[in-house]
């Protein structure tokens, strides 16, 4: 799918709900869990708060600040009018056309202070999130390339991780390490989560404990490139793995890959996380497969769009061809704690591809 085809797609479903003009929302603040509209229609990721309008010719402006972020929006923006201002409300005031039947999109995920003010200004507007975010649930050809790469540093960062992490350095300090590589990588930022322990209990952000010998370290690790995401989920031991760890960590790797297996065109995404599910249930571990133990099997990958949404035994959303998504059985068990795996997928036409170079495998600190 091309930029254009998206745009095409959105204004087709403006058409059917008898909407002239779409305000997209959001206030600047990135999340890996919220979506951004203003993106979707325009391709680029905003420093602060945007506002994106989109025409149902097809036509877009983008209001952006601070205003001397104008610049740099410019030469990213597809197409369109870009206007730089301190305040977009005052933006949003000066380009709203009168006489138009009004979607908003991502309103309800700002900011009230936003929010209300934007809402001021829409009188009459209809919630139009699953327009944008529909059209926006297959990546581009130019979001697919950008989720490889986002792929590339992620492993590179990984591979980072396990040449320099060792006993008695603090979990903040390699986490601190692996941000500044990712971002020499090439990284816009990483959303890492990174803690260790001899039994861990989930994963969570690194608080200062130091790593010790017979540590279980976890490590997610999600770069963004150009408002792309790819992640991995990766497990170390400090030292040598005990044969019970090697035997449980190849039982929740073998529960990834019959998940990615079972993603294919066509399929439930709820499918996908049954057949993760099935693998650890065979060998008894049925109660840790739903919560509070477990809520999901993985998740959507893009600041974009956030579709198609989790891997989950509730989400009937049909998987297609230029889905990303992530695919992640990390597991809580009684004998080792919580472990990591996982892989960013490109859907195919036969079934999903892993972005990776080298899938999750337990490794060691020697």
């Amino acid at each position: 799918m091309t930029f254009d085809e998206r745009l095409k797609a959105i204004c087709a479903g403006m058409a059917k709900r008898g909407l002239d003009l779409i305000v997209a929302v959001h206030d600047g603040a990135h999340f890996i869990e919220n979506p951004n509209p203003v993106t979707v229609i325009s391709g680029v990721k905003s420093l602060g708060a945007a506002i994106g309008l989109l025409d149902r010719s097809g036509a877009v402006t983008l209001i952006v600040a601070p205003a001397w972020d104008e610049q740099r929006v410019r030469g990213l923006c597809r197409r369109g009018r870009v206007v730089g201002v301190d305040d977009v409300i005052d933006g949003l005031r000066g380009a709203l056309p009168a006489g138009k039947t009004l979607g908003t999109a991502g309103l309800a995920a700002a900011p009230y202070a936003l929010a209300r003010r934007v809402a001021a200004l829409c009188s009459g507007a209809v919630v139009a999130d699953d327009v944008v975010f529909d059209a926006a649930a297959r990546k581009t050809d130019e979001e697919i390339a950008w989720a490889r790469e986002a792929a590339r540093i992620a492993e590179r960062n990984y591979r980072h991780l396990l040449d320099i992490a060792r006993p008695g350095m603090s979990e903040d300090e390699l986490a601190v390490k692996l941000r500044l590589h990712s971002r020499s990588l090439g990284a816009e930022d990483n959303f890492l989560m990174l803690c260790a322990s001899p039994h861990n209990r989930a994963v969570a952000p690194s608080h200062g404990r130091r790593l010790a010998p017979g540590d279980i370290i976890l490590a997610e690790i999600t770069p963004s490139f150009r408002g792309q995401l790819a992640q991995i989920c990766r497990t170390v031991v400090v030292g040598a793995a005990p044969a019970l760890l090697r035997e449980k960590y190849a039982l929740v790797v073998g529960a990834m890959n019959a998940g990615i297996a079972a993603a294919r065109p066509g399929a439930r995404m709820a499918e996908v996380c049954g057949a993760i599910n099935a693998v650890l249930e065979a060998q008894g571990y049925g109660e840790y497969c739903h919560p509070p133990h477990i809520r999901r099997r993985g998740h959507g990958l893009g600041f974009a769009s956030m579709r198609p949404g989790d891997v989950a035994p509730d989400n009937d959303t049909l998987l297609e061809p230029d889905m990303v998504f992530m695919i992640h059985p990390n597991q809580y068990l009684p004998e080792t704690g919580y472990l990591m795996c996982g892989e960013p997928v490109l859907m195919g036409e036969r079934g999903a591809e892993p972005l990776t170079r080298r899938r999750a495998a337990l490794a060691e600190l020697r």
